[in-house]
């Protein structure tokens, strides 16, 4: 009898006697569970009993899910911020370049009006190139003598005098700037008539030697005179920004400001010489190398 209770305890209930055993209890408890208001109490303290485990079971699984969609948004999220900086550049891009074209139409329909004004011009060109100094006052055009143009051709861009051209390749074309410390421009004084030189300093231009007794004012646009052989009259070619009486002399000291935008334009137009034009080898005078002297 003792082996029968050892060898029970050792396997235990069998598998059909536990399935008939829960069977029969799950019967009971439906049966309690219609038939007696009791076993519903007991129910709803056992669930309020077990709710704070069920909500700590439930913990897990949430923060999976949140966790879950957070990493999702934050990937949604980076990505779209993606997108948008593309789009963003994109766009900036777009402006850039409509605000670089718009420019460059102004500049073609001042040089343009500039011809329907009258002005005789020789041929239009770009400029490709500051010269082998971007700090020298040279620059480089993309038209040559192939397009007519020709040592000692004045320059001009939409607003005034540039400089002069000063060694014409076939393809292309240093030009000189007036602001070389070789130039020297006849100017007069809009408003006046009053005559005058300009010269060029090296990177900038000065009006010299003129008499306080003579009439300038600030704000007085100086034009070529057109009293030599380079520069056809009327071209801008500087303003008057500064104006004092140099003490112990007889003249102002004058601060121009150029009319051209050396460093900006894009685009010029070329003027013929008023003396008649010779091929550059037949030239005399100043060097192709250097800007006329006057």
């Amino acid at each position: 009898m003792a082996e029968q209770s050892l060898d029970f305890a050792r396997k235990g209930i069998r598998p059909a006697s536990k399935l008939i055993l829960l069977s029969i209890t799950s019967i009971v408890l439906m049966m309690l569970d219609t038939r007696y208001a009791a076993v519903q109490q007991i129910k709803g303290y056992a669930a309020t009993l077990l709710y704070p485990l069920q909500w700590l079971a439930n913990q897990p699984v949430r923060l999976y899910d949140y966790t879950s969609s957070f990493v999702n948004t934050q990937t949604s999220l980076i990505s779209e911020q993606k997108k948008l900086q593309e789009e963003n550049s994109r766009l900036k891009l777009i402006a850039h370049q409509t605000e670089t074209l718009r420019l460059e139409l102004n500049e073609l329909k001042k040089l343009a009006a500039l011809q329907a004004n009258g002005i005789q011009t020789v041929t239009s060109a770009e400029v490709i190139s500051n010269g082998k100094d971007p700090l020298s006052d040279k620059l480089i055009i993309n038209k040559g003598t192939q397009a007519g143009l020709y040592n000692g051709d004045a320059v001009i861009d939409q607003n005034g005098l540039i400089g002069q051209i000063t060694q014409a390749q076939a393809l292309s074309a240093e030009l000189t700037l007036i602001t070389n410390s070789q130039t020297v421009i006849p100017v007069m004084v809009s408003r006046t008539g009053v005559r005058s030189l300009v010269y060029g300093t090296g990177g900038a231009i000065s009006l010299r030697y003129f008499p306080v007794d003579a009439d300038l004012r600030l704000g007085d646009i100086l034009l070529t005179s057109g009293l030599d052989s380079v520069y056809p009259p009327g071209i801008p070619v500087a303003k008057v920004e500064d104006l004092t009486r140099a003490s112990g002399t007889p003249y102002y000291r004058v601060t121009l400001a150029p009319m051209a935008a050396f460093r900006s334009s894009k685009y010029v137009l070329t003027l013929p010489q008023k003396t008649d034009r010779l091929m550059p080898e037949a030239q005399t005078g100043t060097p192709p190398s250097q800007p006329a002297v006057q």
